[in-house]
């Protein structure tokens, strides 16, 4: 059985996130808002704001084969848009974890294989005319044979392992994620600007 949309509805407050509005005041003196919602408190957004703080709230995991010719992705049901997307393995971390215990966790749970992470980027913003969110890339190399034993009721995704030619193929007639295109785009020099 697959995910099924059941109905959709305005929701004036959130279970799961927070939403904040921000007073500011803009370059010319006028006072405006800024609306967001957030993972986390009221704390964490002012430390951000007033004392720079930076925080990493989970990975996003860019794993290739030992030759580098491959990456593994998901082909994976996102709720929010309604469809199956492609996009990268990523997930939130729990307490306690560092980025690269968060990223060799959540490539099992998504995809079933082992991860030896070898670098982590610095936590970046996902989408900050939204949300407060920032992931890490954590990359490496995956081993083992994909699994669906791992996923909750509430997944539902395939591991996709993508070279070149497939790449160009996704990127051309498929829906990736932003930052899932961008990268594999870089990796595998698809970008003809960048020529």
């Amino acid at each position: 059985m697959h995910i099924k949309i059941s109905s959709i509805k305005e929701k004036p407050e959130l279970s799961y996130l927070k939403s904040f509005e921000i007073l500011y005041q803009t370059r010319s003196g006028r006072q405006s808002v800024w609306e967001l919602v957030s993972r986390k408190g009221l704390e964490r957004l002012e430390d951000e704001i007033y004392n720079g703080g930076r925080y990493s709230d989970g990975t996003m995991i860019f794993a290739v084969d030992e030759n580098k010719s491959q990456v593994a992705m998901l082909k994976e049901y996102r709720v929010s848009a309604g469809r199956f997307v492609y996009t990268l393995p990523a997930g939130l971390g729990d307490a306690g974890e560092t980025v690269e215990e968060t990223a060799v966790r959540e490539f099992k749970e998504e995809t079933g294989m082992d991860f030896s992470p070898l670098w982590a980027d610095q936590s970046r913003y996902v989408s900050v005319g939204l949300t407060n969110e920032c992931v890490t890339a954590v990359y490496g190399y995956y081993s083992g044979v994909p699994s669906t034993a791992f996923l909750t009721d509430e997944e539902e995704a395939e591991v996709v392992f993508v070279d070149r030619d497939r790449a160009k193929a996704l990127l051309a007639s498929e829906e990736v994620t932003a930052r899932s295109a961008y990268l594999i785009q870089g990796f595998f020099k698809l970008n003809p600007f960048f020529e």
